[in-house]
């Protein structure tokens, strides 16, 4: 894991012309092409997103500790998502599937439902768990298993479809992944690498015929935007995006702040202003552009 000590320091030799020398954090990538494209646009009066972009479906996030899963269910109807994600796998498999039964029940038919286990269950488990909910109908569960070598034989026993999300961060490259009931890849750009690294599993997901799901890791309302146009760019009809987290934070460092309109992101052309009121240099001084010219995207 990085911490933000490493990403500091990683960001200003990178900013020193020292790039050559290290691997680049994949949060500093993902947070460079950002700023630096962002930043280009905004020297050039060119539009933040370039080009007219149809509205991105946005799953809602649900989490373990939440207990009146009707109400919850009927305000998600209300407020038409087009996909719901559950989180699963803190209660008892029997209550986990209790808890979905009872959601699934009360969502209109044409949302669809997800899971994300975050790898806590043991094949046994995760088998038990498949076994209770086969009768419902889920588009994916994230990461059922506590040890991902377990996956072939998991898909040897069920038909559950799975998504994968952190054991992309450990396969550098994606033919060493098993494809055996994978339904969906889970692309999170600040843990991947940014964009350049997010295409390749895109790639990879196209070659393969599996599905694609764009997530976020707690990033601000403008780190949402530039996921958002990462999943608008990249896929042509994109399934319902994992950037549902903003509803964790009281105030947005940006305006306007990132938001749903019917369960859906509206690209505005709006350039997004800094509501940012503390801020500290940390390094000062002039840096040749040309360091940052792997970080420029053609979007």
């Amino acid at each position: 894991m990085e911490s933000l000590e490493d990403a500091e320091i990683n960001l200003i030799n990178i900013l020193e012309g020292k790039k050559p020398e290290f691997t680049v954090l994949p949060s500093v990538c993902f947070g460079l092409e950002m700023a630096w494209n962002g930043y280009l646009t905004k020297i050039q009066d060119q539009k933040f997103f370039p080009k007219k972009l149809k509205p991105l479906p946005v799953n809602a996030l649900l989490t373990s500790d939440l207990d009146d899963l009707k109400t919850l269910a009927e305000q998600l109807n209300e407020a038409n998502y087009k996909a719901v994600k559950m989180k699963v796998g803190v209660k008892s498999i029997e209550e986990e599937i209790k808890r979905i039964l009872i959601l699934k029940t009360h969502l209109k038919q044409n949302i669809s439902l997800r899971l994300d286990a975050n790898r806590a269950w043991t094949l046994d488990e995760a088998l038990e768990f498949a076994s209770g909910i086969k009768e419902i109908k889920i588009e994916y569960c994230e990461e059922p298993l506590k040890n991902p070598e377990h996956l072939e034989s998991f898909s040897e026993e069920s038909d559950l479809p799975v998504a994968l999300d952190e054991t992309l961060y450990d396969t550098e490259n994606p033919e060493f992944l098993p494809t055996s009931n994978i339904a969906a890849l889970i692309l999170k750009p600040s843990r991947l690498g940014g964009w350049k690294s997010c295409q390749k599993w895109v790639d990879f997901a196209s070659k393969n015929n599996l599905g694609v799901t764009f997530t976020s890791c707690l990033e601000s309302g403008l780190g949402l935007k530039w996921i958002a146009l990462m999943n608008a760019s990249m896929i042509p009809e994109p399934t319902p995006a994992g950037l549902d987290t903003f509803q964790n934070f009281q105030t947005d460092v940006v305006d306007p702040p990132f938001q749903l309109t019917n369960g859906e992101y509206i690209f505005n052309q709006t350039r997004p202003q800094s509501q940012s009121t503390r801020t500290e240099i940390r390094t000062s001084g002039s840096f040749d552009p040309e360091v940052l010219s792997d970080f420029l995207i053609q979007i």
